[in-house]
């Protein structure tokens, strides 16, 4: 990749106005499903889930360009947390995870359907316990935007004569 384009890209990625919008996408990646349903009627489950399909195009982009133009990113620790982070996003989109789930309702009218419902309460349990490692990874995305955050701090600082370095200390 040319170096122009590395440096451009790197410098959005450690723009403050970036950083910021990034960190806002991440908590509604972290919320906005739980307030999806504790909040809004059935009717407003699509706006929730295309706000997230616009999370996902943006933690994709990140993920892009992050691999295009960060030496070591690649396939180093941070790729795949941001990697996870995007994928288990899927999840909170209703239409794609009823397409894959088989969605509709289960209702226990018969024996088979019954056997069904228990299969699908114990799926449930192991979802939930998945879905609360996926938010610890969405969670460790934050600690990822705080430290491209205190970089582009000092940066900024480096270049601004009039903070000493106990001024910066007190602000981290």
């Amino acid at each position: 990749m040319p170096p122009r384009a590395t440096a451009i890209i790197n410098k959005i990625l450690e723009n403050n106005f970036y950083i910021i919008f990034m960190t806002v996408v991440t908590i509604y990646a972290l919320f906005g499903d739980d307030f999806r349903l504790l909040l809004s009627p059935k009717s407003g489950d699509p706006v929730f889930w295309s706000l997230t399909v616009v999370a996902l195009f943006f933690f994709s982009l990140e993920l892009v360009m992050a691999s295009l133009a960060q030496k070591d990113y690649f396939l180093g620790f941070y790729f795949w947390l941001d990697l996870v982070a995007t994928v288990s996003l899927i999840t909170d989109i209703g239409w794609i995870y009823n397409e894959i789930t088989g969605g509709g309702d289960i209702s226990a009218s018969n024996a088979s359907q019954a056997s069904s419902l228990a299969r699908a309460g114990r799926g449930a349990r192991v979802g939930t316990r998945a879905g609360r490692i996926v938010r610890l990874v969405r969670l460790i995305r934050i600690v990822k935007l705080y430290k491209h955050a205190h970089k582009a701090l000092e940066k900024e600082s480096s270049n601004d004569d009039n903070i000493t370095p106990d001024e910066l200390e007190q602000i981290h």
